[in-house]
């Protein structure tokens, strides 16, 4: 008798699967093709990518239909920082030997419902088995809602650094219910055009360090006016420096000259709050609490 597992629900009943239960979408041909085609656009396009994997973004044996929601809403924030407005994705799964039949299909039931919320349907992806973890890859296309895509390279001395919702203690299970700020950026670009743009994944000192370097300035960014979530307090330790340098919030961060900051708090309505918490400078990048300058030796996560 073979070794080999051959499961159930093996790569071909998975596309069947994906072809009875994918809702009608923009792609020419369906799902279970070598590649989808799309039609002509008539935008540029935003393009990205992001993986999420075992042991790194979600421990073992957590719900499948979060590792999907996770996978997708990381790209969905990606395209938030940009802009943009999704068009769709593509999924590829990577899937220990062995696992449950079901796994694939539950992963991509998060990813689906993850897509549904900002009208991002599945064009298609691929799937394979390996001797590790669940390893989850989504690559995402999406459409400027302005008639540009923002970027993280345009501040300059004198802006304001805005930051939507709150920050800190992502790990107590934020970081796997994501919420993509797609409606929040559509609501601010209504109104303003922020300078540049970044999302929050690996620390909001860190992604504000990655903001200034690409746009060739500093910063004084005021720790006390960082808005603090209620994860962060309920995690314990210092809340003011996890909601600085924790990550895996996947709020908003922006900057934007002070008038159009002005017009933003004047006729912003939506529920996400926005918050100022610093100043863009054509000087050195610091941080300031209490008034005083504040030395913080890890700024975030880094990839190694």
């Amino acid at each position: 008798m073979s070794g080999y597992y051959r499961p159930r629900m093996d790569e071909r009943s998975f596309h069947a699967w994906l072809r009875r239960t994918e809702p009608p979408n923009a792609a020419l041909v369906p799902l279970g093709d070598d590649a989808a085609v799309l039609p002509p656009q008539t935008k540029p396009l935003v393009w990205c990518c992001d993986t999420v994997a075992e042991g790194t973004h979600f421990v073992a044996g957590i719900d499948p239909v979060l590792i999907g929601h996770k996978a997708v809403a990381r790209n969905l924030s990606d395209l938030a920082a940009m802009g943009a407005a999704p068009v769709g994705m593509l999924l590829a799964l990577v899937l220990p030997r062995g696992c449950p039949d079901a796994l694939p299909q539950q992963i991509t039931q998060g990813a689906r419902a993850a897509g549904a919320l900002f009208s991002c349907p599945l064009f298609g992806g691929d799937t394979t088995t390996h001797d590790g973890g669940i390893v989850v890859n989504v690559s995402m296309l999406g459409r400027p809602m302005a008639e540009q895509a923002l970027t993280r390279c345009g501040a300059v001395a004198g802006d304001v650094v805005v930051v939507t919702g709150s920050f800190g203690g992502s790990g107590l299970g934020r970081h796997l219910r994501i919420t993509p700020r797609i409606d929040e950026i559509a609501a601010i670009l209504e109104l303003v055009r922020p300078s540049a743009m970044i999302d929050v994944s690996d620390g909001l000192l860190l992604d504000l360090t990655r903001l200034a370097e690409a746009s060739g300035c500093g910063f004084e960014l005021d720790a006390d006016l960082v808005p603090v979530h209620d994860d962060a307090l309920q995690a314990g330790g210092d809340a003011v420096l996890r909601a600085c340098t924790e990550g895996e919030d996947f709020e908003l961060l922006f900057t934007l000259p002070a008038s159009a900051w002005a017009k933003l708090q004047a006729h912003w309505v939506h529920a996400t709050p926005l918050t100022r918490v610093g100043v863009m400078s054509a000087g050195a990048r610091r941080v300031v609490r209490g008034g005083a300058p504040w030395t913080v030796c890890e700024q975030g996560h880094v990839h190694r």
